[in-house]
């Protein structure tokens, strides 16, 4: 079974737990193995994921190997493996556009090495795909390199929150370079935006009907400061509050608010979310959750992304091209297609199977 080969663009958090995790179950088994649900997809276990290229714009990151890039600053997500020898891969300078918040252009220099040119460099490397992890509000960059993974014959991984998988004009160009593209926004393994939509589904069902409710969470990491920046942030919280206005249509933006509120350094790659929900059931009686949630980001990013991928790999063994509907659904906030998080799951597993087309 040929591996899944993959192009990371940010050499974040998320990257660094992603590629520590293809090391750790290398030698870990993933079979009943805590946080993994899918031993195999398509055949492909964690360790069948190969990251062929990487890309980023940091001074500290660029130039240098994976296996040390992962744990430069402004990375903090937890090093749960360390690397005896490097792993043969150096990070590439990509174009940086919007790529860095003026707020994160206070805290990281921006390399001098020269920008690559995309498409010559995809080629080479003989990917699958390109996943994106750029920061909030990186609509230029995104763009930059949608179009070069179109351009070098490449699938496309939408985990920011740039519309690609969700934008008509997008999925075209994909459709008709007959290539997969997958987005938009990736949910967490536990995220935030995952479990509010889990618990508002389960009230739901059960007859409540929500008056107002919010999921608002504070973070340390790059991300989290990046999203400070009052456009970004505005537009990170829009799209995971379209997000839970698709779970019950009947809620306005008045009755929710979803997103990040402050950063906080010394909380470093944990998250705290807090949960309110507020309504009423039978006889009228009203009710109230509040709930508080933490964890790290970078894992939590990473327990997707393995199942994400190769699910992705598994589209362009089968031929499958355009948007992977089943797969956005299952891992991403603003997929083109929405469903709850239970038929998500099940669409997904029934994709895998080969009993669902996309």
């Amino acid at each position: 079974m040929a591996k899944a080969r993959v192009i990371l663009v940010g050499v974040g958090n998320a990257a660094s737990s992603l590629v520590q995790a293809l090391r750790y179950y290398s030698v870990h088994a993933t079979d009943g193995a805590s946080g993994v649900n899918y031993e195999t997809i398509g055949g492909l276990r964690i360790n069948d994921i190969e990251i062929v290229s990487c890309f980023d714009v940091v001074e500290g990151k660029v130039g240098k190997d994976l296996a040390e890039a992962i744990f430069a600053e402004p990375n903090i997500a937890p090093r749960i493996i360390e690397y005896n020898k490097p792993l043969g891969i150096k990070v590439k300078k990509g174009p940086v556009k919007d790529g860095i918040s003026p707020l994160l252009a206070e805290t990281v220099q921006i390399s001098s090495n020269p920008e690559v040119d995309l498409v010559k460099e995809f080629k080479e490397v003989d990917a699958d795909m390109v996943i994106s992890l750029l920061p909030s509000g990186a609509k230029e960059a995104t763009y930059v390199y949608a179009d070069a993974a179109i351009k070098a014959d490449l699938a496309f991984i939408e985990a920011a929150p740039t519309r690609i998988c969700s934008d008509d004009k997008w999925v075209r160009k994909f459709k008709k370079a007959n290539l997969p593209v997958v987005g938009d926004d990736l949910q967490s393994q536990l995220g935030g935006t995952r479990l509010h939509k889990g618990i508002l589904e389960i009230l739901n069902s059960f007859g409540a009907h929500i008056k107002n409710t919010y999921q608002l969470d504070v973070s340390g990491g790059s991300e989290g400061m990046n999203t400070l920046y009052t456009e970004r942030r505005m537009e990170k919280r829009q799209i995971k509050t379209d997000s839970i206005k698709r779970t019950l249509p009947y809620l306005t933006d008045n009755d929710i608010a979803s997103g990040t509120t402050d950063y906080l350094d010394f909380l470093g790659n944990e998250r705290t979310g807090y949960f309110w929900i507020y309504g009423n059931y039978f006889l009228n009686t009203p009710f109230k959750i509040d709930i508080t949630v933490k964890t790290t980001d970078g894992p939590n990013a990473a327990g997707t992304l393995v199942n994400v991928i190769r699910a992705t790999k598994l589209a362009l063994n089968r031929g499958i091209d355009g948007p992977l509907l089943s797969v956005s659904a299952y891992g991403f906030k603003y997929p083109p297609v929405h469903v709850g998080e239970q038929d998500a799951v099940k669409r997904f597993e029934e994709f895998i199977t080969g009993d669902r087309a996309d």
